[in-house]
């Protein structure tokens, strides 16, 4: 397994990573639908996000951050929240609270962009294993070919010979 064998596989690897996209986005998780109507209303009329998820949101993490999630894939969220988030414009903040399993969110996208396949470093380890597997797997393969198997009885004498599939030994 050499350098060369590396980065040649992970031209591979990254030419075959599905273009994907991923979005940043902001939330306020509420327990009630009307308290998420009002919020939104208040954001429409110029309410400051971050200021209102510290104050309101029952997302522990929102409340610290001003309710930024940072970036994230569809699959990593819930879907009714990924469904709301990847069908918004960059800047713009949900019409209609959306409700999950946690509550009901009114959602914020910040920005989105290309998902970029990992970085040659960040995918090195789990190559090297792909590699080292292969390598070991046609090693044993090899080995296996070139064997010559012979079985013994539990006493070391030869083994007779089986007798043809379906006759029986004479008595």
């Amino acid at each position: 397994m050499t350098e060369d064998n590396l980065r040649s596989r992970y031209s591979d690897f990254a030419k075959k990573q599905p273009a994907g996209e991923e979005v940043k986005a902001s939330h306020i998780l509420l327990e009630k639908e009307d308290e998420a109507k009002r919020i939104i209303a208040d954001l429409e009329k110029g309410g400051d996000f971050a200021r209102i998820a510290r104050e309101k949101s029952i997302d522990p993490s929102g409340r610290e951050n001003g309710g930024d999630l940072g970036f994230f894939q569809k699959e990593q969220m819930v879907p009714e929240f990924s469904g709301a988030a990847f069908a918004m414009k960059k800047g713009e903040t949900s019409k209609a609270p959306v409700k999950s399993q946690f509550g009901w969110h009114v959602i914020r996208v910040t920005d989105r962009r290309a998902m970029a396949a990992p970085t040659f470093e960040a995918a090195r380890e789990e190559l090297s294993e792909e590699l080292a597997r292969e390598a070991v797997d046609a090693h044993v393969k090899a080995l296996r070919e070139q064997a010559k198997v012979e079985v013994f009885n539990a006493d070391g004498s030869a083994l007779a010979p089986a007798a043809p599939q379906g006759l029986t030994p004479a008595r």
